[in-house]
């Protein structure tokens, strides 16, 4: 019985075994793969039919945690669980609680063939140690000890194969070489080097009295107005000679923490991982150019900090404000937009960087249901007052459901967007003020029909989607509309977040660099045709290359929307096609 129930839980809790072995075929990989789930089930069975009951506890609930982590994600991304996407995951410990109600069936089936692995090694029969001191019994006196063996056989895997090679191996032992992994690399990385000066010199005026750079949360190129005459409305194409338009750009990266960090601090594309720790934040630059900086966040609260922004970096920042929970998420980015609006209205320079609530999922929630724009939507089931719970939605099983997501994400759009800058731009003397406007990273909807829910941080080869995002400069300076109307021009589907940094440095007076300065150009330069890519694995070690995506081809750069509003198989439930109220 004892033997069946552990049977039992390592086949339903590793569920795309069989698809590895498959994957895998029929060469001399499939029998190293063998050997360690070999050496992981002989380890697992001395441990549970061993007599001391603390050992056992102790190792049932490192396989709870395990089991749960790897089963939990499988049945929600339909993927294998490796060491990059676990690496994530602790990045968004912090939001577990808000899984309620998103993936509450994934995770409480995952707890239960989690727990039936406890009972299963808990059971007796137990047998007690050998009195004999032999080294071919030493498995049997130690079994605590001999769960790392398996722990470390993947570790090495692990490292000589860039980090990857681990998919199909016990979820149960995979997560443990995980922790030991991300924890020996911590322990024996050198400290961190000190950040550099400022490298450029500032020519001693200031073009603009208010410099302002909006990055908004989860929003793709393709889906708005600015870029696709069906796009959601953005209450931006009225400010008609005022807006440049860039056209579809590409982050720098798929995933919000990346992506902002990589723009705060300006890396290059060929030294991204050194410049992330060795480049002055655009804090430096603002305040050695006489202007006070703020920071506006709508997304956290309390004190939290995310993005990779750290205690040292607040101490750069003159007002460092966060949207309180007193407002839901729907009113998150009208309150941002109405701080935006009051500091623009002062006679003090300022650089401000706004964090908007934007539109990560789920959608529903952030938008009034009296403004639904597009029907029919998801369920309203989203409680929390964060930007996101640090999950996804559930699988889009169909064309409708997938339609359903959409009209969700487009109302969230819709309301948050022309919201926003309604209340920023208001009395606001944009000649002297100039603000650019883009978003983290895009979605993925998965219009083609690929299988999974993920819509973003997708590590490895990731869809266009998730890499489009708006690019759009705001003014009525006179002295600059031309340069920048010219550039928007020249420029157009041209533009990524690699060219966000300088174009500030700019902006706010600084001179240009010299050849041997380490600086992608900036928005007014001509830029080459073939850099529109994103990063999707970020932090590479153990001698793996970085991932880099590409957002597609100027001809493909508008069919997202286009893919989802053409999906013939898509049917409208009777009487939810119309809409009701208007976006703010």
């Amino acid at each position: 019985m004892k033997l069946v129930l552990i049977g039992i839980y390592l086949l339903g809790t590793n569920r795309l075994l069989a698809e590895r072995v498959a994957h895998i075929g029929l060469q001399p990989g499939l029998a190293v793969f063998a050997a360690v789930w070999l050496l992981c089930i002989v380890s697992m069975l001395v441990l549970a039919f061993h007599a001391r009951a603390v050992t056992r506890l102790v190792w049932s609930a490192i396989f709870f945690l395990g089991s749960t982590f790897t089963l939990a994600h499988a049945l929600i991304v339909s993927r294998h669980l490796g060491l990059l996407e676990f690496e994530q995951l602790l990045g968004l410990i912090g939001f577990a609680s808000n899984l309620k109600g998103f993936h509450d069936t994934q995770v409480l089936q995952a707890v239960a063939w989690s727990a039936l692995g406890v009972i299963a090694i808990n059971l007796p029969p137990w047998l007690a140690p050998p009195n004999s001191a032999s080294l071919l019994r030493w498995p049997q006196r130690n079994p605590g000890l001999l769960q790392f063996l398996p722990i470390l056989a993947i570790g090495a895997i692990l490292y000589l194969r860039g980090g990857e090679g681990s998919n199909g191996f016990p979820g149960q032992y995979n997560t443990a070489a995980f922790a030991g992994v991300l924890s020996a690399e911590k322990l024996l990385a050198p400290p961190a080097p000190e950040r550099e000066d400022i490298a450029l010199a500032h020519l001693g005026q200031r073009p603009f009295r208010h410099i302002v750079l909006v990055m908004d949360e989860s929003v793709r190129g393709d889906y708005v107005d600015l870029n696709v005459e069906d796009g959601v409305e953005t209450g931006l194409r009225p400010l008609g000679p005022a807006l440049f338009n860039f056209g579809v750009a590409a982050s720098s990266a798929n995933c919000s923490s990346t992506s902002n960090a990589s723009v705060r601090y300006g890396v290059t594309r060929d030294s991204y991982l050194k410049d992330l720790q060795i480049n002055p934040s655009f804090w430096r630059y603002a305040s050695r150019a006489g202007y006070r900086t703020v920071y506006i966040d709508a997304q956290r609260n309390d004190g939290k900090l995310q993005n990779f922004m750290d205690k040292r970096e607040v101490g750069e920042i003159d007002e460092f404000v966060q949207v309180g929970t007193a407002y839901a998420p729907d009113a998150k980015d009208i309150q941002a937009g109405r701080l935006l609006n009051s500091v623009l209205l002062r006679d003090r320079p300022s650089f401000t960087y706004v964090n908007k609530m934007g539109c990560h999922f789920p959608y529903e929630g952030k938008y009034p249901t009296a403004n639904t724009l597009y029907s029919p939507t998801m369920p309203r089931t989203f409680l929390s007052k964060e930007a996101d719970d640090g999950t996804g939605y559930r699988l889009a099983e169909n064309a409708e459901q997938r339609w359903r997501q959409v009209n969700s994400y487009r109302n969230c759009v819709a309301w948050n967007t022309r919201g926003f800058f309604r209340e920023a731009l208001a009395n606001v003397d944009l000649s002297d003020t100039l603000i650019l406007y883009t978003a983290d990273h895009g979605q993925n909807f998965h219009e083609d029909g690929s299988p999974g829910e993920q819509t973003h941080c997708t590590p490895g080869r990731a869809s266009a989607g998730e890499g489009r995002v708006p690019m759009a400069a705001i003014t009525r300076n006179a002295e600059l509309s031309p340069l920048l109307r010219d550039a928007a021009r020249r420029n157009q589907d041209k533009t990524t977040h690699f060219n966000v940094y300088p174009t500030l440095l700019t902006l706010m007076g600084y001179g240009p660099p010299s050849a041997q300065a380490n600086f992608e150009p900036d928005l007014m330069a001509t830029l080459p045709e073939d850099r529109r890519a994103f990063l999707s694995t970020y932090f590479v070690r153990f001698g793996r290359d970085p991932v880099w995506n590409s957002i597609g081809r100027p001809a493909q750069l508008r069919d997202g929307l286009q893919q989802a509003l053409a999906d013939d198989d898509r049917r409208p439930l009777a009487g939810d096609t119309g809409t009701a109220g208007a976006a703010p």
